[in-house]
C-alpha cells in the first residue's frame, strides 16, 4: 500500500492506496482507498462539529465528499476508506491521478491537498503470435495466445514493399499458404523475411498490434529449366566429316550451346555444366568447349543450368559416340632396280586411321613424293605410280612402286615421302646412294670406295662406310675446324653433356654458367657417358681457372664449379686498408689462404656497452674468414690498459662489436686467420 501526505501546521493528511484485484475481461483494477489525519508529537486537535470537508478524486473522477468528524492526539485517525474501479488503457496499461483536499475548519489548520500520479500494474491484452519456417506456395501454420478467449484478430502480412491482410476473425490459429509470387521479390536468394501483423481486438475495438518477422524459402519445385543442348564440332574438317553425335578422337573439339534455358519467379541464369561423365571434361559456360577427348567409344554428356538462387535445373543427358583416331604412319625404303639403276623403287608401309560411319570409310589416304639431288634443296614432286590418293585403302605393308624420274645411277638422292589423311600429315626421308660399286673415280681425280665419286674437291676421297687403321675405324667426331681452330660454341654449357660428347670451344659472357661471370675463355668438355663428365673453364682476362664434374646423369649446376688456386696465387700478396667500426681502421694483408689484421694506433671513443651488436662495416670479399674469429682490442689510457673490446668477425663479412669498459682509449689488437675467399 502506497501512502501520500501533505501537512499543515503540525497536521498531517494521509491518503493509502492499494492496487486490488484486476478484471482482464473488463480492463480494470479495482483500487483500494483510504484517508487519514495524524500527528507526529502530542497534541490534541479535533474537530467534532461535523462541518469539515473532504473531497477524493480518482482518475478524474470524484469517489468521495463527507464532512467527516475527527479528533487526534499523536496517532492518526481515519477520515473516510473505500474502493474505486479504474479502466485501463486499451493496451493494458494505466496511470491515473490522485487528487485529495480536506479542510479542517478548526481554526488552527488550514487547507490541505494530497496530489499524485500513480500506475498500476499493466492488464495483458495483446495477443502474441508463434509461427514457424515457411516455404513460399506452402502452408504456414500461425498459433495465437490471447489473453481472454473473447478477443479476435485480424492478421497481416508486409513483405519486400508489398502488404495485404492474410485473414479476420481469427481466434487461436490460422494456415496461409505463401503466395507463389512472393520469390518474385528475392531472384538471388533461396529465402527471404516478412513481417506478420497480429490486431488484438475486443469485440469492435481495436486494443493493440504485434509484429513477427517471419522467414520463406524457395521451394524445391521452383528451379529453373532448359530445353536441352546442341553439341557442334569446332574442328571444321571433322564437323564436315561426320554427322549426328559422331565425334573424332583427339580432334573433335565438342561446342556445348544450352536451348531455352530460363530462371524461374524472377530468377537468371548464372551458370551452366556440362561434363563428358567419367571423363574429366567439363565446360562452364554457354558455349563452352569440351576440349580434345584422348579416348574412343560411346559416352554421355550431362548438363544443367544454376539460376542466381543457386537452384540447379533438372539434368539432361546426351550420348554420343567417339570414333578412333590416331595420327598417320609412315615409312619407306628406295633403292635402284636391277634392271634400269637410274629407276628408283619405293616400298612403301603407311597406315591411317579407319574412320567408319554407316558402314563407309570416310577418312582418305594420299602419297606423294619429291626428290632431290644429295646436298642440294631443290626438291622436284615425282608422280609415279608411288603417289596416289586412296578412299578405301587405309595400310600399305611393304607396297613397291616406281617413281616416275630418271635417277643417274652417278648421283645420291634425297627422297622424301609424305602421308596425309583428312586431318594431318607425316613425312619421312631416304637417301638413295649412287650405283653399287667396289671403287670409282672421276675426271676431277676424286676415287670413290664402295659408290660412285661426287663429293668434295678435286683429289678428294669419298668413302661410303667407315674407315679403318690396324683394323681399328678412324674416330670421326669433331673438335676442331679444319684448320685447328676451336668454334665460339653457341649452345648452353649443360647442353654439352646433354649431347653426350667432348667439345672444346669459346665461351662468353652471355651465359648465366659462367662461373667468372662476365670474361671470355676457354671451354673444354670431356664426356665418358651419361653418367660421368669433367669440364673445365679458363678466363682470358681473370686468368682464373675452374672445374667442375658430374655423376649418376645429375645435370651441370653453377653451384658446382670449382676454382683452381695457382702458384701465383699463393705468393701473391694483397693489402688494403677497411673500416672495422666505431671509426677504428685497420690495415688487412692477405697471403695465399692467410689473412691478417692489425688496427692502426688512433684514439677512438667506443661510446656504448654492447653484446655482440651488429656494427655497419664489413669484411670485404676476399679477406673473409672461413668461420668466425675474435679480434681482440685493448683499450689502453696513459700507458695503461683500462679496458677490453673485441670484434666478431663472420664468415659472411660481418662484423658485431662487445665492450663493456666504453670511452676514448688507444685501441690496438692483431688477427691472423684462415680464408677460403676467391683472391681479391
Amino acid at each position: 500500500m502506497a501512502k501520500y501526505s501533505n501537512s499543515n501546521n503540525g497536521l498531517y493528511l494521509n491518503v493509502y492506496i492499494e492496487q486490488g484485484a484486476q478484471n482482464i475481461a473488463a480492463n480494470t483494477t479495482t483500487v483500494n482507498w483510504r484517508a487519514t489525519v495524524s500527528r507526529p508529537v502530542y497534541y490534541h486537535t479535533y474537530n467534532l462539529q461535523g462541518d469539515s470537508t473532504l473531497s477524493l478524486t480518482l482518475d478524474g473522477r470524484n469517489v468521495n465528499s463527507s464532512n467527516p468528524r475527527w479528533e487526534v492526539w499523536d496517532g492518526e485517525a481515519e477520515l473516510a476508506s473505500g474502493s474505486s474501479v479504474i479502466n485501463h488503457n486499451a493496451d493494458g496499461t494505466k496511470t491515473f491521478a490522485l487528487s485529495c483536499t480536506f479542510n479542517p475548519n478548526n481554526g488552527l489548520h488550514k487547507t490541505m491537498t494530497v496530489r499524485a500520479n500513480i500506475s498500476l500494474s499493466p492488464i495483458p491484452r495483446l495477443s502474441s503470435l508463434s509461427i514457424g519456417q515457411g516455404v513460399i506456395g506452402s502452408n504456414l501454420a500461425i498459433t495465437i495466445n490471447r489473453q481472454n478467449n473473447n478477443f479476435t484478430h485480424t492478421l497481416r502480412y508486409s513483405w519486400a514493399g508489398k502488404s495485404g491482410t492474410i485473414a479476420t476473425n481469427v481466434a487461436t490459429s490460422h494456415s496461409w499458404t505463401i503466395p507463389v509470387d512472393f520469390a518474385n521479390n528475392i531472384p538471388n536468394s533461396n529465402s527471404g523475411t516478412g513481417t506478420l501483423y497480429l490486431d488484438t481486438y475486443s469485440g469492435n475495438t481495436k486494443i493493440g498490434t504485434q509484429s513477427k518477422q517471419f522467414t520463406a524459402s524457395i521451394p524445391s519445385g521452383l528451379k529453373p529449366s532448359f530445353t536441352g543442348i546442341t553439341l557442334t564440332d569446332t574442328h571444321a574438317a571433322a564437323g564436315a566429316l561426320l554427322s549426328g553425335n559422331d565425334f573424332l578422337q583427339i580432334i573433335s573439339d565438342i561446342k556445348v550451346t544450352f536451348n531455352g534455358a530460363n530462371g524461374t519467379y524472377g530468377s537468371k541464369i548464372t551458370g551452366y555444366r556440362a561434363e563428358i561423365v567419367g571423363k574429366n571434361h567439363i565446360v562452364t559456360e554457354n558455349g563452352g568447349r569440351l576440349g580434345m577427348m584422348n579416348f574412343k567409344g560411346s559416352a554421355s554428356i550431362r548438363a544443367y543450368v544454376i539460376d542466381s538462387r543457386g537452384q540447379r535445373s533438372d539434368v539432361k543427358t546426351v550420348n554420343i559416340n567417339v570414333l578412333e583416331y590416331f595420327a598417320p604412319s609412315f615409312s619407306f625404303s628406295a633403292l635402284r632396280t636391277r634392271e634400269h639403276p637410274n629407276v628408283l623403287q619405293v616400298i612403301r608401309n603407311a597406315r591411317i586411321a579407319p574412320i567408319m560411319q554407316s558402314g563407309r570409310q570416310r577418312n582418305t589416304m594420299a602419297l606423294s613424293f619429291k626428290v632431290a639431288q644429295l646436298g642440294s634443296s631443290n626438291y622436284t614432286a615425282d608422280n609415279g605410280s608411288a603417289t596416289g590418293t586412296y578412299t578405301t585403302v587405309h595400310t600399305l605393308t611393304n607396297s613397291a612402286a616406281n617413281l616416275s624420274g630418271n635417277y643417274p645411277a652417278n648421283k645420291s638422292f634425297h627422297v622424301i615421302g609424305k602421308l596425309e589423311d583428312k586431318f594431318t600429315s607425316v613425312e619421312f626421308a631416304f637417301t638413295v646412294a649412287t650405283e653399287s660399286v667396289v671403287m670409282s673415280y672421276d675426271n676431277y681425280g676424286r676415287v670413290g670406295i664402295g659408290k660412285v665419286a661426287e663429293f668434295g674437291k678435286p683429289g678428294s676421297l669419298d668413302v661410303l662406310g667407315d674407315i679403318y687403321s690396324n683394323n681399328q675405324p678412324i674416330q670421326l667426331y669433331r673438335l676442331t675446324d679444319n684448320i685447328g681452330g676451336l668454334s665460339k660454341g653457341s649452345a648452353q654449357w649443360n647442353d654439352v653433356w646433354n649431347k653426350q660428347g667432348t667439345e672444346f670451344g669459346w665461351r662468353n659472357d652471355k651465359y648465366s654458367d659462367n662461373p667468372t661471370g662476365n670474361d671470355w675463355g676457354l671451354f673444354q668438355n670431356y664426356w665418358l657417358d651419361s653418367w660421368k663428365g669433367v669440364q673445365f673453364f679458363t678466363g682470358l682476362n681473370s686468368k682464373r681457372l675452374f672445374f667442375r664434374t658430374y655423376n649418376n646423369n645429375a645435370e651441370w649446376k653453377p653451384s658446382q664449379w670449382k676454382e683452381i688456386v695457382t702458384k701465383d696465387d699463393l705468393q701473391k700478396i694483397v693489402t688494403r686498408k677497411i673500416e672495422l667500426g666505431w671509426f677504428i681502421n685497420g690495415n688487412v694483408t692477405r697471403n695465399g689462404n692467410l689473412v691478417t689484421i692489425s688496427t692502426e694506433r688512433k684514439i677512438t671513443d667506443i661510446a656504448t656497452i654492447s653484446d655482440y651488436r651488429e656494427v655497419k662495416e664489413t669484411i670485404p670479399a676476399g679477406f673473409r674468414p672461413a668461420q668466425e674469429v675474435d679480434l681482440v682490442l685493448q683499450g689502453i689510457s696513459d700507458s695503461t690498459v683500462t679496458g677490453t673490446a673485441i670484434l666478431h668477425l663472420a664468415s659472411n663479412g660481418k662484423i658485431r662489436l662487445t665492450s663493456k669498459s666504453p670511452g676514448n682509449k688507444y685501441w690496438t689488437g692483431t688477427v691472423t686467420y684462415i680464408t677460403n675467399d676467391p683472391y681479391p
